[in-house]
C-alpha cells in the first residue's frame, strides 16, 4: 500500500539540525513552514555523496532513497539542504564563511543537476542553512535561487 507524501528532503544527519533534547528541531520547523509532509533522507554531508562520493555506490544510495520516496510516496519535489559548519566538509579546511558557503552552493547546484538527470519530472529546490549570528548550533535556512 502506498501513501502520498509531496516531497523528499535530503539533508545532513548533524544533530544540530534535528530533534534536540531541549526541544529545538530546525528541520521540523522548516517542514512546518513549508506546510507539506516530507520523507526525510539524512546523509553525512547532505548532498556531498551525490557530487563527491567518498566510496563507490554512495551516490547511488542517495538516488535510491529518493527513488523510493518518488515511487512509493509519489513525491513530486526533492528538497536539498546543506548547512554551514558541516563536519563532513572538514577536509576542505575553509578559511572563511564565504568560501564555505560558495562550496556548499556549488555542491547544491551540482546535486540539483544530478537529481534532474535522474528524475526529470520532479521539481528540485535547494537550501543552505547558515548559522545565526553568534551561535554554533542555531540555523536559518535560506533558499538558493538558480
Amino acid at each position: 500500500m502506498s501513501h502520498y507524501c509531496p516531497a523528499a528532503l535530503v539533508t545532513c544527519e548533524d544533530f544540530r539540525l534535528h530533534q534536540r533534547a531541549d526541544g529545538r528541531n530546525c528541520i521540523a520547523d522548516f517542514i512546518k513552514k513549508l506546510g507539506i509532509d516530507c520523507d526525510l533522507i539524512t546523509r553525512g554531508g547532505g548532498v556531498q555523496d551525490l557530487v563527491r562520493p567518498k566510496e563507490a555506490g554512495f551516490d547511488k544510495s542517495v538516488l535510491r532513497d529518493a527513488e523510493v520516496s518518488c515511487k512509493l510516496h509519489q513525491a513530486r519535489t526533492i528538497i536539498l539542504i546543506n548547512h554551514e559548519d558541516c563536519g563532513a566538509y572538514g577536509s576542505f579546511n575553509f578559511t572563511n564563511r564565504e568560501q564555505e558557503s560558495r562550496q556548499h552552493i556549488n555542491d547544491l547546484k551540482a546535486a540539483k543537476q544530478i537529481i534532474l538527470e535522474n528524475f526529470g519530472d520532479k521539481e528540485v529546490k535547494s537550501y543552505f542553512a547558515e548559522l545565526k549570528q553568534g551561535s554554533s548550533d542555531e540555523f536559518e535556512i535560506k533558499e538558493i535561487k538558480k
